[in-house]
């Protein structure tokens, strides 16, 4: 296929447009878009993608820190509340453990008055048997008891006195039990005291953390907020932009969404996507930022003074001119693509899919029964006709036998749909010389296809 300008060509008129756009170092507010060429507004719409693609990087980080700090809240709460019914738990335990005490102590008390009332009726005891043994013998005799109630009297002392001691020795045990007891439950509460007292003071560090990370929430939103109103304010701004920038010139200027919905719809039967196909065209005949801003100057019969030879090659004059007819164009006046006389190339490139004659003849059925009409009523010169017949081409290009073996042999360096691409828009390029051009023209269409990609995803179309 022929070629209406070279690589090289393309970068010097990049370089020579560069400085009149090299002031946008800022998405910011321009005022009148008006006021602003077309490669100045491409510049700064592509500042604005770099800086809301930065804004939207942050905000990504932020919402990301927003929510880890969200998380580190909601585990913090839980903790404080398992802490708080902890402590609660402790605090219930101790009071059980206090009124166990005061029992104990109370029965302790009780045991202790029964002792002292024991000690005094043994004291009282003894002294009464300390009486009797003072007795004689003949005082017993004399005393007005009778003998044996004399020695009843005796005998119940000691009686009295064994069972006063059993008593006592039983309480002396139970008074120790109940001590012991008393001790094992002071002990457990002190151990309850300082598991509450370690809790609390747990509970207060998850408190003050509390409230230090929700400082942090706070902040985080906030710097959300900022990150989004920026975000909105470029995307407003890119939007102008967009509806400027990305326009047909054959046929009528059209915004990018609007060039988009020429392919969109056809997509399915094409096979190849509609930002794949809007890359090959722009590569074709971008200029000034437009698809078709340079779809030729030049007539087909015109001797061009460095080649010494018409525009368009014999080959593809008959192919041409039967065009012309049953399209009902002047042959002599239609703009076509120029030579380019240092390969010695012949141009005649038709519309903004730059399509040569003979080629044009061979996909124009196929991309009439796609948009359901005569291939004789098939223009290079109309946007949507061009724009699905490129399509046609791509798509056969994109699955020919070439791009599958080049694609599978380099499968292990780039994912298979990368390199088709490379291949089909190289072959659209340069025909069987494909190869050498297929990172030299290839990358570039595919790169650009994958930022259309991402300016479609962004656009929501």
């Amino acid at each position: 296929m022929k070629t209406t300008t070279t690589y090289l060509f393309r970068v010097i008129i990049l370089c020579l447009l560069i400085p009149s756009f090299a002031f946008a170092s800022s998405c910011d507010d321009l005022g009148d878009l008006d006021n602003y060429t077309d490669a100045e507004l491409q510049s700064i719409f592509d500042v604005c993608n770099q800086e809301i693609a930065a804004q939207k990087s942050a905000l990504q980080n932020k919402k990301a820190q927003t929510q880890s700090i969200s998380r580190d809240l909601s585990t913090i709460d839980s903790q404080i509340r398992k802490s708080n019914a902890y402590i609660k738990s402790k605090e219930i335990e101790i009071y059980r453990i206090n009124k166990e005490i005061n029992g104990e102590k109370k029965k302790l008390q009780g045991l202790e008055l029964q002792e002292q009332k024991i000690q005094e009726a043994m004291s009282s005891l003894i002294r009464k048997k300390n009486e009797l043994d003072d007795y004689s013998f003949l005082e017993a005799i004399l005393s007005k008891k009778t003998l044996s109630d004399f020695f009843i009297d005796w005998n119940n002392f000691d009686v009295i006195k064994v069972r006063l001691a059993s008593a006592s020795q039983e309480l002396e045990e139970i008074k120790e039990e109940t001590e012991e007891k008393t001790e094992e439950l002071a002990e457990f509460e002190s151990r309850e005291r300082d598991l509450k007292s370690q809790k609390e003071a747990e509970t207060l560090a998850e408190r003050k953390r509390r409230a230090e990370q929700k400082v942090l929430l706070d902040i985080s939103k906030k710097k959300e907020g900022e990150y989004a109103a920026v975000i909105k304010e470029k995307e407003a701004l890119k939007a102008q932009i967009r509806s400027r920038i990305f326009k047909i010139a054959d046929g009528g200027s059209i915004k990018f969404g609007d060039a988009l919905s020429l392919v969109r719809p056809y997509e399915k039967e094409l096979g190849v996507d509609a930002a794949f196909i809007l890359s090959v065209l722009f590569q074709e005949s971008g200029w000034n930022n437009q698809i078709g801003g340079n779809i030729g100057q030049c007539t087909y019969n015109y001797v061009h003074p460095k080649t010494g030879k018409t525009v368009m090659s014999p080959k593809q004059k008959p192919a041409y001119l039967q065009l012309m007819r049953e399209l009902g164009r002047n042959p002599e006046t239609q703009r076509v693509s120029c030579p380019i006389p240092r390969d010695g190339s012949y141009g005649g490139a038709m519309g903004p899919a730059q399509f040569i004659p003979t080629t044009w003849m061979g996909y124009r059925d196929k991309a009439g029964k796609i948009l359901g009409k005569a291939g004789t009523s098939v223009s290079p010169f109309n946007n949507q006709d061009a724009f699905v017949t490129s399509g046609t081409f791509l798509r056969d290009l994109y699955y020919s036998s070439g791009c599958t073996t080049y694609a599978n042999n380099n499968a292990h360096i780039s994912p298979k749909k990368t390199l088709r691409e490379r291949c089909a828009a190289a072959k659209y390029y340069a025909g069987g010389n494909w190869y050498k051009f297929r990172f030299q023209y290839g990358e570039s269409v595919v790169k650009r296809a994958n930022k259309f990609r991402a300016d479609i995803e962004t656009l929501g179309l």
